[in-house]
């Protein structure tokens, strides 16, 4: 079972971890190759590489892996989206939803359904303060516009919730698993518990986040 949840959230998380770093790259190399005296020929293939780029971007990608097939649906990468709760700091670092096709071996582990829809949510997690702060966002509920509500998968997700002794990080994905078809989910709501001290008083608010791909 251990391999299972490896594989799945090597499957689920690859491209959402590998994107950025390709973006850096590429800018680096436009402006290495970028001179002050450049002419309006060399402006519009720059144009032209940032139109193909994105259209790439924009394109379906498939991940294929023991467990199955993953088509990504819907992607936002490096939206930096940051909640404060009390003490605590939470950053959206990017949304995914993709449609999982499970593999005859695996489909019993997916209550042997064909296909489905997994929504993955990037996050940092901190507390800014001295004191022991318990706050959990890998139990967060999500609601989407298609009228879905359900639970965080706690046994895929990252562990970056529970205390935080001081002033502590945490960073990783929350998964959630669900039967609507992720090309009909165009809007995201995450609800999360606020945070709460030691004799557990509440620090912050519950939080409702809407997100959008």
């Amino acid at each position: 079972m251990k391999k299972f949840y490896m594989l799945m959230l090597a499957l689920v998380l690859s491209l959402v971890l590998t994107a950025c770093g390709s973006e850096s790259s590429s800018e680096d190399k436009d402006s290495a190759k970028a001179d002050d005296n450049a002419s309006t020929q060399d402006e519009e293939k720059d144009k032209a590489k940032n139109k193909e780029k994105k259209e790439a971007d924009s394109k379906e990608e498939t991940v294929e892996s023991e467990i199955g097939k993953l088509m990504i649906a819907n992607k936002k990468k490096d939206m930096n989206k940051l909640v404060e709760n009390g003490p605590m700091k939470l950053t959206i670092t990017g949304i995914q939803s993709a449609t999982l096709e499970p593999s005859d071996n695996y489909k019993e582990l997916f209550d042997n359904k064909d296909k489905l829809t997994i929504i993955t949510i990037g996050m940092k997690v901190e507390n800014t303060s001295e004191e022991t702060v318990s706050f959990h966002p890998n139990q967060a509920t999500l609601t989407t516009n298609a009228g879905d509500q359900v639970e965080a998968e706690l046994i895929l997700s990252a562990d970056i919730g529970g205390d935080f002794f001081g002033p502590t990080k945490k960073e990783g994905e929350v998964i959630f698993t669900l039967d609507t078809p992720a090309k009909d989910i165009s809007e995201i709501k995450l609800i999360i518990n606020g945070a709460s001290n030691e004799n557990l008083d509440s620090l912050g608010e519950d939080i409702e986040l809407p997100l959008s791909f």
